[in-house]
């Protein structure tokens, strides 16, 4: 049993289940009942018409937990990752708390399965709206140096070595936030794939610079991995904590201050930055 209340290991036919997993294998096999919503991995900047892209789905998934009856959420994927964790992260900065990470890695074992039908393609909403917790490009760009940066990607892409851990372009600019600390998710699972308990993750943090009196604000490549880091921090007592959805994604292509900046597949063309509130800081 985890020791973190986000995660549930049993299921009843009362709850909500959402695939996070890639649509092809949905399709192959899933959770009996299970709904797939595609828009979980995909990227959203900061403007009105992303945002929307990103919030309207939300509302929905809402409406469909209310229409059915549930009792709550369990999202997965193939591991307590980072597609279940933002789906779970947004979701209760909807206001719907009731939603949990399932603590079985794929493929479940003893659970009833069928190829996946409920696989939902929604629309934008009409309006953006405010998710407790997530914060845009303004927000950082305003408070920049009064805050306190998680960097969640690896450790090649903080240095900027890589753009993006998965599939990275040629031409794509690598680099990371200014004044940002290093905390490779990667740390955040043991060696058999399973998040480090809770007794472990405190003690991490301790060691950790960490400073809990300063709002702290998470980011990745696409606002994924930021997600789990946040659920946990939160867990733990630390409520200031939100998570950057635009993440990499979205400041890369921006005016806005960056460091380690080099251009990916273009040898001897890394470049410095702007820097913003002094030396580089890594975690130990």
């Amino acid at each position: 049993m985890s020791s973190w209340n986000f995660i549930k290991t049993d299921l009843n036919d009362k709850d909500f289940l959402i695939d996070c997993r890639s649509s092809a294998a949905y399709q192959e096999s899933t959770l009996r009942g299970a709904y797939s919503f595609p828009f979980i991995k995909k990227a959203f900047a900061s403007d009105p018409e992303s945002q929307k892209k990103m919030t309207g789905p939300i509302d929905e998934i809402l409406k469909l937990i209310q229409k059915e009856g549930a009792t709550r959420v369990i999202a997965f994927d193939e591991g307590m990752g980072m597609f279940a964790s933002r789906m779970v992260f947004l979701l209760r900065a909807a206001g719907y708390q009731n939603v949990f990470l399932y603590g079985n890695r794929w493929p479940s074992q003893g659970v009833a399965l069928e190829k996946g039908s409920k696989e939902m393609e929604l629309g934008p909403g009409d309006k953006p709206k405010k998710l407790e917790g997530v914060v845009d490009k303004a927000f950082l760009e305003k408070n920049l140096t009064r805050l306190q940066i998680f960097d969640t990607r690896t450790q090649e892409e903080y240095d900027g070595k890589l753009p993006r851990l998965t599939a990275p372009e040629p031409g794509s600019l690598c680099g990371r936030l200014p004044g940002a600390f290093l905390w490779d998710w990667r740390i955040l699972y043991d060696g058999q794939g399973n998040l480090i308990e809770k007794t472990q993750f405190n003690k991490k943090l301790r060691s950790f610079p960490f400073m809990p009196e300063r709002t702290t604000v998470i980011y990745d490549y696409n606002g994924a991995r930021s997600s789990l880091l946040a659920l946990m921090l939160r867990e733990v007592g630390y409520l200031d904590v939100h998570t950057y959805q635009g993440s990499w994604f979205e400041w890369r292509r921006s005016s806005l201050p960056k460091q380690a900046v080099s251009v990916y597949g273009q040898s001897g063309s890394s470049a410095a930055a702007p820097r913003v509130g002094g030396t580089d800081r890594k975690s130990s």
